[in-house]
């Protein structure tokens, strides 16, 4: 099965600190060790695991399916998706912030929605919510959005759409609605089936 994998600069599993091999080499948990088999993603899983390199991966028989991830007993790298790179990671970032000020806007004072309506540039969004966000949680989060795609990265800030979408009455099922919006946003940028 061909699958996806984040891993950290340099081909590393960002858990367990490993190290892989080139593509082409086979790499497989101990014999008995269901519980180190290698993980992977499917296209809808890809926002629950961001990280610095995407790779495609072959996934060796059996496949064990799981709610955010499939496992597998061996797997190897195929080969690096470039186009997941710091631009697209910005490009993400930005997006998952703009989710996050339209999941708001119904939530938000009439004059703050109207500031906020429309304006896509991140800094201007969260200087204007700044002064907002003590009076109103769903102001809060598009601070942090805002501020996250400007400063820190697209994990972080996919995970605060993520949680505004839950908290602002969704539950469990919002948030996965809102992490399968961004799968297809990743997928569609990074041309994946």
């Amino acid at each position: 099965m061909i699958a996806y994998k984040f891993l950290a600069q340099g081909a590393v599993s960002p858990f367990t600190g490993f190290r892989w091999p080139g593509p082409g080499e086979w790499v497989g948990a101990p014999a008995g060790r269901d519980d180190a088999w290698v993980h992977a993603c499917r296209p809808a899983d890809l926002p629950y695991w961001l990280d610095d390199e995407l790779w495609r991966v072959e996934l060796g028989e059996p496949v064990r399916a799981a709610r955010y991830q499939v496992a597998a007993p061996q797997a190897r790298l195929v080969s690096r998706i470039v186009g997941w790179d710091p631009a697209l990671g910005r490009d993400y970032a930005r997006a998952c912030a703009l989710r996050a000020r339209d999941l708001a806007l119904s939530q938000l004072t009439p004059a703050l929605r109207g500031a906020l309506d429309g304006l896509d540039d991140l800094q201007a969004i969260a200087d204007a919510v700044q002064g907002t966000r003590a009076a109103s949680m769903a102001a809060g989060y598009v601070s942090d959005g805002a501020h996250n795609a400007l400063h820190v990265g697209p994990a972080t800030t996919s995970y605060i759409a993520c949680v505004l979408a839950s908290t602002l009455g969704g539950g469990l099922a919002a948030f996965e609605a809102e992490r399968a919006w961004q799968a297809r946003w990743l997928a569609d940028r990074l041309g994946l089936e």
